[in-house]
């Protein structure tokens, strides 16, 4: 009887966990999300869309940043007010800048290829258009 209950008790145990666990990646990803879901309504081919939609990304990264910074700047000013938090805040408003830092980067990296992708299939169109009026000219 009384394994019986232990076992039952475990199953339960186990079960209330997996009800409780997080199924998604960890992290901020629900602006990943929303980016990535703006992206996919972008078609692939248009690079300026592409491109802007990359730097609109780190333009918003960088006012996020700018807020981390402020927040970090309060603290190290009032670290008193935080009192044993402290050093957990301020380690995740680090890597927060980190964070953001690194993602400013590499979109604005996107960004600069798309605009090369850009300028490179216009050139690609305009010597095609070129090609086509000397033959139209030549015939």
């Amino acid at each position: 009887m009384m394994k019986k209950l232990t076992f039952l008790m475990i199953v339960l145990m186990l079960g209330f966990l997996v009800g409780c666990a997080q199924t998604g990646p960890i992290g901020g990803v629900h602006s990943n999300e929303f980016y990535s879901g703006k992206l996919r309504a972008i078609d692939p081919s248009n690079h300026d869309v592409v491109a802007k939609h990359y730097e609109d990304a780190a333009n918003e990264m960088k006012t996020k940043l700018q807020t981390q910074k402020k927040l970090l700047k309060e603290y190290e000013s009032h670290s008193y007010y935080y009192g044993r938090r402290g050093q957990d805040v301020r380690s995740h408003t680090t890597a927060n800048i980190r964070m953001y830092e690194n993602a400013i980067k590499e979109n604005m990296k996107e960004a600069a290829l798309h605009r090369k992708m850009a300028r490179d299939q216009e050139k690609q169109e305009f010597g095609l258009i070129k090609e086509e009026a000397v033959d139209s000219q030549l015939n």
